[in-house]
């Protein structure tokens, strides 16, 4: 056999597996859900402070750093923030519903809607304290290869809400005014929105 039907042969075979590989991934569902809970000592008034301005979810979920632009009201529907950096891409966050002390509901959209996420974060009494229980739903869209990892984003996402619930939990419960890294959180300037 020559060498060069040898090289085309493999080639082939390549593309072969690359075409499969790519069709099965469009197959494969592409939206996800992720669904955690946690208890906090204090009442939801206490904790919803940091649910319902765009501006706090810094302090207790990862953030992009770089690029990062508030709009919106400083609290409640229409607070939010976009952000442009280089690990998290190109994206926007934004409060849907906020009733006070029950429900906070968001929408992110990452690089002009190609990955969705919808979430909601629900408040409940319970003894002293308040049951924080927060689900996400999302959707990779036509992208073949997240469809390979939107089977695993139940644990993955369900993960970093746990991570995010604890540093809610500590900032709560170690009553940190709400603020930036360093602990206080100034009112934006409206010249700023």
């Amino acid at each position: 056999m020559a060498p060069l039907r040898i090289v085309g042969l493999a080639l082939g075979a390549f593309a072969l597996l690359l075409i499969t590989i790519l069709a099965i991934g469009f197959l494969l569902p592409s939206d996800w859900s992720a669904q955690r809970d946690a208890w906090i000592d204090a009442p939801p008034e206490e904790v919803f402070p940091y649910l319902h301005r765009a501006e706090a979810w810094q302090l207790w979920t990862p953030s992009p750093e770089a690029g990062v632009e508030l709009f919106g009201p400083d609290a409640g529907v229409g607070s939010g923030r976009r952000w442009d950096d280089p690990g998290y891409g190109k994206g926007e966050f934004v409060i849907l519903e906020a009733t006070p002390n029950e429900r906070v509901a968001y929408r992110v959209e990452v690089e002009g809607g190609s990955i969705v996420i919808q979430g909601w974060l629900e408040l409940t009494s319970e003894g002293a304290g308040t049951r924080v229980e927060w689900q996400e739903v999302g959707d990779f869209g036509w992208n073949p290869l997240l469809g390979y990892l939107s089977g695993r984003m139940g644990d993955l996402q369900g993960g970093q809400l746990d991570a995010s619930l604890s540093f809610l939990r500590a900032l709560v419960e170690e009553g940190e005014a709400l603020g930036t890294a360093e602990g206080r959180m100034e009112p934006r300037e409206s010249e700023s929105r």
